[in-house]
């Protein structure tokens, strides 16, 4: 199984990506926030941090500083619906390799996702 964990504060937008996710055939896990995404990566296997940046308490490159060492093979997807520049930039420098922006294309996400499985069951 391929796994996505959704981390994003609003949750009409998390239940609804968990929901075409799901159907698509991805295992789903969603949280509203950055501490609860590390319970869940302490709890259980996830290939994909799929992260809103913007959000309380902790930002989605913040979490990705914590996930980095602890989970070196966790690919981190960044969203945001706002101009964050700074925190982009910081995230791209530090090894993420996608920003997406609000409002998701669904589409692109199904593909990347995919990729990522496709790559995974190869070994690649």
């Amino acid at each position: 199984m391929f796994s996505v964990l959704i981390v994003d504060d609003n949750p009409s937008l998390a239940a609804a990506l968990d929901d075409i996710l799901a159907l698509k055939g991805f295992e789903i896990h969603v949280v509203p926030s950055g501490a609860a995404a590390l319970q869940v990566l302490h709890d259980y296997p996830v290939d994909v941090l799929l992260t809103d940046i913007i959000m309380p308490e902790m930002d989605g490159v913040a979490l990705y500083r914590h996930t980095r060492n602890t989970h070196p093979k966790l690919i981190t997807i960044l969203m945001t619906a706002y101009a964050a520049d700074e925190l982009i930039q910081q995230g791209m420098a530090e090894g993420i390799k996608t920003v997406l922006t609000k409002p998701i294309d669904i589409d692109f996400l199904i593909l990347l996702l995919s990729t990522y499985k496709k790559r995974k069951s190869t070994g690649n």
